[in-house]
């Protein structure tokens, strides 16, 4: 400052100014919505004190002019008159009445708060109350609210805005006409200071003054640093000035007030101005230049020179600089800046507020700076997360205080040093020349001193970063610009974001696959409903397991999405599981699976992978992965599910609804939920359809012990993914405590195959045989469904394990006829029904001595007859079809029962006689059937062995089913022939060897065996030699087949036609001699005479 006031005057000024101010805290209370009082016409206004030849004081001039009224009014109301009547060097500018009132009509507002008062004084009374008496005023509001202490308070508060407000239009030095005319030997344009110390709030006044200035801010140093605003001033003449002069305009040369024409001040003016040289007249303004003396002209009409300074008219009401904050989102050239900042304005520490941190000085980054980050980069700094980076990029160029709290104006850094640290901590390196021109970091700024109430903004046309500057250095910050907020703040609230992601601003040493979905994408599964649903993140664990603790489902979900590794379209392949970083208890601690598809066009050695092109749990990958450090992202159409249970699994395969029912009848639908770590190899409803009866028995409620194993033994008791099968064969134990064998074919298309072992406690097959007795193992059909607990393979049969016995008598209860099955027990027949060796009473009773075979348990015979016990095919008439029999005639009859009985029992051990002729089936039976059906086959039963009409024979009826009847038999009753129904296939009983002479498998690993690329390995063939199952079965018919016995004619008619005929021809010989006797005795006869005329 050039100059100032003694502290004595200090105290008489705030004596007149403050008299009441000094005792009550001050604070903003909202106007009033009275009617607004009447604007006063310039007669009303004060009337300027008379002309003299010498204006002496400040208040004069402007009293001497009818141009200012309102400013002197206005001067009044915020107590600075005993300031200007006793100030010693002074300058005002003075806007004149016309721009008081164009100015309050631009900015008046509608609001009744007093925030929304324009610069916390003009409210939407406008200037009218403005040019009353304070008194008469306060009379108004307190009538209008009844609160004299209330409205008090909100009058001294406005007082103190209009002060702040007309302080800026003061200076505390006198401009010389050296600072106001252009000249060619100085700057056409200067930066002064004003007596405005902007603060946020009126500061309390103490109860005694302190010496001191009256406009310097108490209890501090302001907004600035103690220093007061700046403001620009063009000089008359100069190209930012004018022909008159400017006050107030910005960086860029925009706005301000043009100097006033002086028509309204009396004559004189500055013609008449004081003699500087007076010795009473201390610090007066420099002598105008020699050129300004030879114009005649000492100033413009609308400036004048006072005894205690100069009094600039001016056409507008200067408006103090706001905030930088205001200053950002202004600014067009700062529009991307101020597009970046928060609405509340809240950035991380140490980044300082923008609109109430003292002495900031802020290098702005331009629009075009921001021109060095890419779309990536430019979407995480748009989005809600982005203030952490923002921070960071702005940060850098945010100087806290210039040299002990200075502020950074353009004429600081000459003066106090070109090295700073930024709000970061970053050192920059300014540079400041006499043009005014500042260089920061070898970047010119674009814009020079933008002022502010709380600093000073230079605005740059670079981003001010230091060196291996990284923006997005977290999979976290890359997630944000990618528009996966949602996804983030899921990871964020499930407490995963620090483990996968990284913490805001840290980089993460470990490599991820991250599948994320877009905000798009979560918004659109939220009003569709599609996709996963988003669990309670607040619950707790799903399970928990003694070695294992689950977590949440949110968390659950969210780790389904992230796969450990980094995983580039090349690392990849159709058909793959990859492990997540879920891990659950149900499936014991391991990593559940995620699939992945890839499409037959993608290029995977190309990094520019299109839409569609991959796929992950049925999710499809949008647009091209992005790379984030050691990990890589990919976004997808929807938010990955992880696998349900078990039956929610299955269920959605409908040909596999058979084995859901089979769970469910066997009561272990809870079991199958909940195992841990199961593999559940699950047959068709095809396969579950060609067992026949023997399924038909295990669905009834006394079959159910043996449903529960044949379920149990689809499960293997770990998890077995399609990768983890090696070519051979490989045995697993299963639920239900036997063993099951996969066996896997060599090749590029090679096949899986399921079969029971070979050996099994109480079940020897040999080497080679399963244990079951199955011809033909099981072969996978698909693979790999995921569940929660494991993973599911479909097969295309159902592998009965070893120990589950079906027996002729269940297979016949399970077609629920039940003739058939009293009838063999009264013929004494029950040891077929129970699959059991017969004692020799009951093979006597049978009459079957010789027919069925004693089998010596110790003898040890090295053919395949010799592993099997013997088995019986019973062709089983309905119910039905024995109705339509007198089944009273045979039931009386003994001999009779045994031999209708015997014609439907086809038996497969090698004793019973075979017809040497008999067509050789080329097939072995179809799944389920315990015979192998083409057309003219031919089976023995226990009948033949006593009749030449006990054999039967099948014929194909062209509709794919079979009939069939006694071979060689002739009956005008129709009853020859039956068609066949349903099958059910037995049990093989197998011989106990005394050797182990089975194949050596190890558990999990490769067998001896070679793998066969066929579906039956070698020696198969063995388990139907003579297309009968060593098992046997039963054939459902719907007739019954009655013994056949020839008649009479056809045990004696060839006799009767051969007696016949020998009679016949002795008959013709007999005609034959006498007919040539009688033609001999005829032949000496001579015509008379005369005959031969006649």
């Amino acid at each position: 400052m050039r100059s100032s006031i003694s502290a004595t005057l200090w105290l008489i000024l705030f004596s007149a100014a403050s008299t009441r101010s000094s005792q009550l805290p001050l604070q903003l209370l909202p106007t009033h919505t009275d009617p607004v009082p009447p604007q006063h016409d310039a007669a009303q206004r004060l009337t300027p004190s008379p002309s003299s030849d010498l204006a002496e004081t400040i208040v004069s001039a402007l009293s001497a002019s009818t141009q200012h009224t309102t400013l002197l009014h206005l001067l009044q109301r915020a107590k600075c008159i005993p300031m200007l009547a006793h100030i010693g060097a002074s300058t005002v500018f003075a806007p004149t009445d016309a721009a008081w009132d164009s100015w309050a009509d631009k900015h008046q507002p509608e609001g009744d708060d007093d925030g929304d008062a324009v610069h916390g004084w003009l409210g939407r009374e406008g200037l009218g109350e403005w040019l009353l008496p304070e008194e008469e005023v306060l009379q108004l509001r307190v009538a209008r609210s009844g609160e004299e202490e209330i409205e008090r308070d909100r009058m001294d508060n406005q007082n103190w805005a209009l002060r702040q407000h007309l302080l800026y239009h003061m200076l505390n030095y006198t401009l010389s006409p050296l600072d106001i005319i252009a000249s060619n030997v100085s700057v056409n344009s200067t930066i002064e200071t004003t007596l405005l110390f902007p603060l946020l709030e009126e500061p309390e006044h103490p109860p005694i003054p302190e010496p001191g200035p009256p406009w310097l801010p108490r209890g501090g140093e302001g907004l600035l640093g103690g220093h007061g605003q700046r403001i620009r001033v063009g000089k008359v003449g100069s190209e930012q000035g004018g022909e008159r002069g400017r006050v107030g305009y910005d960086h860029a040369g925009q706005g301000g007030a043009a100097v006033w024409d002086g028509s309204g001040w009396d004559k004189g003016g500055n013609e008449t101005a004081s003699d500087p040289d007076q010795p009473d007249q201390p610090d007066q303004p420099d002598q105008p230049d020699p050129e300004t003396e030879k114009k005649g002209n000492k100033g413009p009409a609308g400036m004048r020179w006072v005894r205690n300074g100069v009094v600039i008219g001016i056409e507008d009401v200067l408006d103090p600089p706001p905030s930088i904050d205001e200053i950002i989102r202004n600014e067009p050239s700062l529009a991307y800046l101020a597009r970046l900042l928060p609405p509340n304005e809240v950035f991380p520490p140490p980044i300082p507020s923008f609109s109430s941190s003292p002495h900031l000085t802020l290098f702005a980054p331009s629009n075009e700076a921001f021109a060095a980050f890419d779309d990536v980069e430019k979407r995480y700094l748009e989005g809600e997360f982005g203030g952490e980076g923002i921070g960071r990029v702005i940060g850098s160029g945010i100087v806290l205080g210039v040299d002990k709290g200075q502020v950074g104006w353009s004429d600081q850094w000459s003066k106090k040093g070109s090295n700073v640290s930024t709000a970061t901590g970053q050192g920059l390196d300014v540079e400041a020349y006499k043009n005014g021109s500042i260089v920061v970091n070898g970047t010119a700024a674009e814009s020079v001193d933008v002022f502010a109430a709380n600093g000073v903004v230079h605005i740059v046309p670079s981003l001010l970063l230091p060196e291996n500057f990284t923006l997005l250095n977290s999979n976290e910050k890359v997630l944000l610009s990618l528009n996966a907020t949602r996804f983030v703040s899921l990871l964020r609230s499930a407490n995963l974001s620090s483990t996968y992601v990284g913490e805001p601003g840290k980089n993460k040493d470990d490599a991820w696959t991250i599948l994320a979905p877009t905000d798009e994408v979560l918004d659109m599964m939220d009003r569709w409903g599609h996709g996963a649903p988003l669990p309670d993140w607040s619950m707790g664990a799903l399970a928990s397991s003694s070695f294992f603790e689950d977590v949440s489902p949110l968390a659950a979900l969210l780790q389904y999405h992230i796969i450990p590794g980094r995983l580039m379209p090349a690392d990849l392949k159709d058909g793959l599981l990859v492990g997540t970083e879920l891990r659950t208890s149900s499936l014991n601690g391991a990593r559940q699976r995620l699939p992945v598809e890839l499409s037959d066009r993608i290029d995977r050695s190309n990094w520019e992978v299109g839409n569609g092109e991959i796929r992950f749990g049925g999710a499809t990958v949008l647009g091209k992965p992005v790379r984030s450090g050691k990990s890589v992202i990919y976004l997808v159409s929807s938010l990955l599910s992880p696998p349900d249970d078990v039956l929610q699994t299955a269920v959605s395969d409908l040909q596999l609804s058979t084995f859901i029912a089979a769970v469910y009848a066997a009561d272990l639908d809870k079991a199958v939920k909940k195992n841990p770590a199961t593999t559940y190899l699950m047959p068709r409803n095809r396969a579950f359809g060609s067992l026949g009866l023997a399924m038909k028995y295990l669905l009834l409620p006394e079959g159910k012990d043996e449903l529960r194993k044949v379920v149990k033994y689809h499960a293997v008791d770990e998890i077995v993914y399609s990768e983890d099968l090696e070519t051979g064969k490989q045995v697993f134990t299963t639920l239900e405590g036997g063993e099951i064998v996969l066996r896997k074919t060599g090749g590029k298309n090679s096949s899986t195959f399921v079969q029971s072992p070979n050996k099994w406690e109480g079940h020897d097959s040999g080497e080679q045989l399963p244990s079951n007795g199955e011809l033909r193992p099981a072969k996978m059909s698909h693979f790999d469904a995921l569940t929660s607990t494991g993973v599911i393979h479909t097969i295309d049969a159902v592998i009965l394990p070893s120990d589950v016995f079906i027996s002729i008598g269940k297979l016949i209860r399970g077609s629920k006829q039940s003739t058939m099955m009293d009838l063999m027990a009264r013929a004494g027949l029950s040891w077929i029904l129970e699959g059991r060796q017969p004692s020799a009473n009951e093979v006597e009773r049978a009459y079957l001595q010789g027919v069925v075979r004693t089998w010596d348990n110790e003898t040890d015979q090295p053919d395949i007859d010799s592993l099997a016990m013997p088995s019986y095919t019973v062709l089983c008439p309905s119910d039905k079809a024995f109705s339509r029999l007198n089944l009273t005639h045979y039931l009386n009859d003994q001999e009779a029962l045994l031999n209708l009985l015997k014609l439907h029992i086809i038996p497969t051990q090698p004793s019973t006689p075979r017809t040497a002729n008999s067509k050789i089936p080329a097939s072995p039976p179809s799944d389920g059937a315990p015979l192998s059906l083409e057309d003219d086959l031919v089976y023995s039963t226990l009948l033949s062995s006593s009749s030449k009409y006990g054999d039967v024979a099948f014929r194909a009826t062209g509709d794919n089913s079979f009939l069939v009847g006694i071979r060689n038999a002739r009956s005008s009753a129709g009853n020859d022939a039956a068609r066949l129904g349903a099958t059910g296939r037995g049990s093989v009983r197998w011989r106990k060897n005394k050797g182990d002479q089975g194949v050596s498998v190890s558990k999990g690993g490769k067998g001896k065996d070679k793998a066969k690329d066929d579906d039956a390995p070698d020696g198969y063939e063995e388990l139907w030699r003579g297309g009968m199952t060593l098992g046997g079965g039963v054939v459902m018919l719907d007739s019954v087949l009655v013994p056949y016995e020839p008649s009479w004619f056809s045990r004696w008619g060839w006799l009767v036609l051969t007696l016949s005929g020998v009679g016949i021809v002795l008959l013709v010989a007999a005609l034959s001699v006498g007919w040539w006797y009688m033609t001999r005795s005829k032949a000496g006869y001579e015509p008379l005479e005369g005959e031969e005329d006649e």
